[in-house]
């Protein structure tokens, strides 16, 4: 059998990332109906930030965590844990299916603060595809009174913060482990959840329902690894796309855990965000060629 090559690898990597975070959805959404947010927010983010730990000394990293601690570092930190905060708290009220379809307009809102913070050129092209791409979301959130669904702006609200997330990780210098970069995001997560013990009564979690939690924490750490993998040493083009294998994956998830069927204003919206997405990625991949006259791997 002939190995893989950097794009397969690359595709493998992040369906297999989608899925694993999809397990990690579905975990949570159980474990939210019977604890407040910020307690499973919290007591996630300790796993999590034990389970990368584990893995930054394992790779020999542990020397590097205070070195990478920076300005840029701190602000992706915290766009990390808000990011979290409010997808947790939308996971809670929303069908995974739907949730994950707002989610995937963060490519889009990339596109438009790339513009607004770093003065990217951006032609009419792809700012059309952002304007569908932001009709998608709103056949999701529905912004009607009779129809209207708060949780499905908090999702959006994720979004947002994850693109301010990826905004400042494409700043931090490359020469930082993603493990590193990792683990601060994962201590910030943490602390966010405990800024919900204001408003919220914690009370002692049952052992299976840890266990559930610990499962869950493994999955996103694994989700994590697979994220760095799959985009290294790969044609963007050829792999990113395959992010979009999220939605099918949270459907299933939905569908045979909660019995969730999104309706068609859902899968009208889901269809539009993921066609104006890969449109705009395609326009960006023939810029860059244009700009570079070849098609080189990303790095």
């Amino acid at each position: 059998m002939s190995p893989l090559s950097a794009n397969q690898r690359g595709i493998l990597a992040i369906v297999g990332c989608m899925a694993s975070y999809t397990v990690n959805d579905v975990l949570v959404k159980q474990i939210v109906r019977n604890y407040p947010i910020g307690e499973v927010i919290f007591v996630r983010g300790i796993m999590s930030t034990l389970l990368i730990g584990a893995a930054v000394v394992a790779f020999g990293h542990a020397s590097e965590l205070r070195a990478a601690i920076s300005a840029r570092m701190s602000a992706r930190s915290v766009f990390d844990g808000l990011s979290t905060a409010c997808f947790v708290a939308a996971l809670a009220h929303m069908q995974l299916a739907n949730l994950a379809a707002v989610l995937q307009v963060a490519p889009l809102i990339i596109t438009a603060l790339s513009v607004l913070f770093y003065r990217e050129l951006v032609g009419w092209r792809r700012w059309a595809a952002v304007s569908v791409g932001f009709l998608g979301a709103l056949f999701v959130i529905k912004p009607t009174p009779s129809a209207f669904d708060i949780w499905a702006v908090v999702g959006m609200l994720s979004a947002v913060f994850a693109a301010l997330r990826e905004l400042q990780t494409r700043r931090i210098d490359r020469s930082v482990p993603t493990l590193v970069i990792a683990f601060w995001g994962a201590i910030c997560i943490t602390l966010f959840g405990t800024l919900f013990a204001v408003t919220e009564e914690w009370r002692m979690i049952a052992r299976h329902d840890l266990l559930q939690l610990f499962i869950a924490s493994t999955f996103v750490a694994i989700a994590i690894y697979l994220m760095a993998l799959g985009f290294r040493g790969v044609d963007l083009s050829v792999v990113a796309p395959f992010r979009y294998s999220y939605l099918l994956t949270s459907a299933l998830g939905g569908y045979l855990v909660f019995g969730e069927v999104p309706d068609g204003w859902t899968a009208v919206g889901a269809v539009l965000i993921v066609g104006s997405g890969l449109y705009a990625l395609h326009r960006e991949t023939v810029r860059r060629r244009d700009l570079t006259g070849s098609t080189t791997p990303a790095a």
